[in-house]
Parts: C-alpha cells; structure tokens; sequence
C-alpha cells in the first residue's frame, strides 16, 4: 500500500503523485468515473444542445445583411437558452464539488489505512459535501475578495518589472494555501479560519518545494490538456480547407462543420480538464500529508501503536 505520511522533498513531491496513480490509479479512476461520470455525461448532453442553439446564432449572424440574426435566434429560443444555461451552470458546480472531494475522501480513507472502495468513498463524500459547500461559500465572500486585491496590486507593479515576478509566485501560492487549508478542513473536524491559518502555516514551512511542485504538475496538466485539444481542432481545420470547395458553394456544410468541431472540443476539454484536475488535487494530497508528518510523525505514532497490538 501507498505510504502517504512520509517526509518528502521537492522531487518526492512531484514523483510520488506519479507513484500513487500508478499504484491506486485503476481503483481510483475506476470509482471516479462511478460516481462522477454520470453527471459529465449529463453535462456533455447539455453542452451538445446549448451549443447548437449558441452557434447557430452565430452562424446565422455571420451572414451578410443579417446582423441582428444572432439576438433575434436567441430571443425566439430563450426559453431553451434560459434552461440549458441554467442546467449548464447546476451540472458543472455539481461535477466540480463531487471533483474536488473526490481526491480528498480517497487520500483520506488511504491515511486511515481504510480500503478505498465504492461504499466507503461514496459514504465519506456524502459525509463531507456540506463542509464543501461551506469552505467554497466562506471562501467566495473572504478569499476571493482578497485574491482580486492582491492581483490588482501585482498588475499594477507589472509596469515596474516587480510585478511579473510577483504573479508568477502569487497564483500557485494561493492555489497552494486554499488546497492546504481544504484539505485540513475535510480532512479534520477544524473551523474554517483555523483551517485557513494552518493551510497558511504548511505553506510556509516548505513553501518553494510546495510552489515548485505545484507549478511543475499545472505544466504538465496544462501541456496534456492542451495537446488533446488541439488535435482535433486541427483535424476538423484541416477537413474544411480539404473540402474548402464544397463549403464555399454550401455555407451549411461549414456550419455542419464547425459546429461538429467546436462541439467535439468544448466536451473533450471538459472531460479531460476534470480528469486531469485529479493528478493536481492529488499532488496537493501528498504536500498536506508529508507536511503533517513532518510536524506530526504520524507515521511513527501508527508504528508504536502497531507494535503495542502485536506484543498483546
């Protein structure tokens, strides 16, 4: 089994992330897409049909002499725009909050020494969905305010150089510090403030491995993400100059087109950037866990007990 208290240090950080989906990755996506997938299935349904009705418009708008197409399909479908739209925002919150406690009950259940299994997760995570709901409306009315000051400050030193620099450290350590300081709050039984002083407090301890490792996993997430993006947006481009004289006589084959291409690319980016968020949220599951064994000695505590249970 995955050893998850362990004092790690830049390298382990990023290493162990690969180490721990390599060992749990076939139960745990497997669990994932059980109790997530449902919902990103829903959503891909949503997107398909609101961006037909989106991209017809803008199609429509496109057209010569036609230039108020775009508000005049809107106003004649807004009761389907108003309802997918709305499902449309309903569905991502939902898929987000089952995203982001998904990594945190697994790792939690590992810390435990508890099988991650089908029941046991979906039962923690029923467990923690108010906590979760809580620490993203605290945080919406406390941090984020504080996050729009802060980078307002950044960019208006940009024009002295300073500024980039300070962007660059800025956004990973807040990132850092609200995963910390989720972590310690569905992880434990602590307040909210209290939470955010201690994820504030492990953030310091060993902050420019953290902010390194963090930096090097939204790379490679970034890289990956936008790779399979860009595949097929240049295969659907590449078929349109192909048939370019097919599409100038129909303008409705290019709008076939475009809209089978866009569509195909706003589903695969969803379905891969919540899929792939799991490797950075399990990345910030190995940081919180080696800084409390670092001030804690978990690991050494679960020894001596184990030892205590064998000599009975």
């Amino acid at each position: 089994m995955f050893q998850l208290y362990s004092k790690r240090n830049f390298s382990s950080l990023v290493g162990d992330t690969f180490t721990l989906l390599k060992l749990e990755g076939k139960n745990y996506f497997k669990n994932y897409f059980i109790i997530n997938g449902g919902l990103l299935l829903v959503l891909c349904i949503v997107i398909y049909f609101f961006m037909q009705i989106f991209l017809k418009s803008a199609f429509l708008a496109s057209s010569p002499n036609n230039s108020n197409a775009f508000l005049d399909t809107i106003l004649s479908n807004v009761s389907l725009f108003i309802f997918f739209g709305v499902a449309l925002i309903l569905l991502i919150m939902l898929a987000s909050l089952v995203n982001y406690l998904y990594p945190v009950a697994y790792l939690k259940l590992l810390g435990e020494n508890k099988q991650p299994s089908l029941n046991n997760l979906t039962s923690l995570i029923k467990g923690k969905i108010g906590r979760t709901i809580q620490f993203y409306l605290f945080s919406l009315f406390i941090i984020v305010p504080l996050l729009l000051v802060l980078l307002g400050l950044s960019f208006a030193l940009v024009f002295v150089i300073i500024g980039v620099p300070i962007l660059i450290i800025l956004i990973p350590a807040y990132t850092c510090w609200i995963s910390l300081s989720y972590y310690e709050y569905i992880s434990t039984n602590s307040s909210y403030f209290n939470s955010l002083k201690r994820g504030l407090k492990l953030l310091k301890s060993k902050f420019w491995p953290i902010i390194g490792s963090n930096y090097v996993m939204q790379s490679i997430v970034q890289i990956v993400l936008g790779i399979v993006v860009m595949v097929p947006y240049f295969i659907g481009i590449f078929t349109i100059f192909i048939d370019s004289d097919q599409t100038t006589q129909n303008s409705e084959n290019v709008f076939s087109l475009l809209t089978i291409m866009l569509t195909v690319i706003m589903i695969i980016s969803i379905l891969f950037n919540y899929t792939l968020q799991n490797i950075i949220l399990i990345n910030q599951g190995i940081i919180y866990y080696s800084l409390i064994e670092e001030q804690e000695n978990i690991s050494a505590k679960n020894n001596i007990d184990l030892i205590g249970q064998n000599e009975e």
